[in-house]
């Protein structure tokens, strides 16, 4: 028993998850056919009896209450029941949505009080809390990877980086001269999904960080300014018209200004993640661009 399951694994972080631990000789699971959330205990137990670990990167980023519950919480809760009757070992992708928003120039820790400005931000933050009771109590060998802000091939138009490649590259096509965003003075915390792909590979069994648990942050450690990303997009696809900032900002990141991880505990760990994105937003050009288009999260 040496396999892994990844749980979303069509979507953005899951389907980039699932390819890279392929590429790395992993023998690498699914639940097909079936929607995680239908799935009985018994059903669990099966989807579990062939592997060491489970990386949950099921979730969802929009919906309603109902909906955002059940698949950020009661998804995440039958699977550590799960894992608890399994002996098997959960990484978890939780999101930095949970802190809200970081003082200015500070890095959000761990053990800061959470501060969700958004029901997704809620949902997630509730997940997190499991996991962490969890192992509190020792029922579970499980580790949550609060993960900033991933950027890659496939990443949704529902990010600000995934519509602005989106934009430019409709821009360059129509010939538009300019082009329409909300306020893009605030400062994100963006990562390679690849790297975080790759920190996945050093927390599994086997890998430098096995015996970690718990919850870590998973950012660059950078704070960028986000009219500095959507700069370098519109310089990779070759756009050269206005930049308009006249548009309502994000409902659900909008009252963010800024948004730091801080990385001691990971970097205690033994992982230091790249903190360069040129090439994970110029996949996501080359992602938009496909005739049809990588789904997002």
């Amino acid at each position: 028993m040496s396999g892994v399951l990844v749980l979303g694994h069509r979507g953005f972080l899951g389907r980039v998850v699932r390819e890279d631990l392929r590429a790395h000789g992993q023998d690498v699971q699914t639940v097909e056919g079936q929607r995680l959330e239908d799935l009985s205990a018994a059903q669990w137990d099966e989807a579990l009896s062939r592997v060491q670990v489970v990386v949950n990167a099921a979730g969802r980023t929009q919906g309603t209450l109902a909906e955002l519950t059940r698949d950020n919480v009661l998804v995440l809760a039958s699977l550590l029941d799960a894992a608890a009757r399994r002996g098997v070992r959960v990484i978890h992708l939780a999101s930095a949505a949970e802190y809200g928003r970081s003082p200015q120039g500070q890095a959000s820790c761990e053990d800061d009080p959470p501060a969700p400005r958004s029901p997704y931000g809620a949902a997630k933050l509730a997940g997190t809390i499991l996991l962490e009771e969890a192992v509190r109590t020792e029922r579970v060998n499980a580790l949550g990877l609060r993960l900033t802000n991933p950027v890659g091939p496939g990443l949704g138009a529902g990010t600000l980086p995934g519509r602005a490649a989106r934009l430019f590259l409709q821009a360059v096509d129509d010939g538009r001269a300019a082009v329409h965003f909300g306020p893009l003075g605030a400062e994100r915390d963006f990562i390679s999904i690849s790297e975080i792909a790759r920190a996945i590979r050093h927390f599994l069994p086997g890998g430098a960080g096995e015996a970690t648990q718990g919850l870590l942050n998973l950012g660059s450690g950078q704070a960028r300014p986000v009219r500095a990303i959507v700069a370098i997009l519109a310089e990779q696809v070759g756009y050269r018209g206005l930049i308009h900032e006249d548009i309502a900002p994000s409902p659900r990141s909008g009252d963010v200004p800024c948004q730091l991880a801080d990385l001691t505990r990971l970097n205690a760990a033994g992982f230091a993640p790249d903190p360069e994105i040129r090439g994970a937003l110029q996949a996501l050009l080359t992602s938009c661009a496909l005739p049809h288009p990588l789904p997002g999260i």
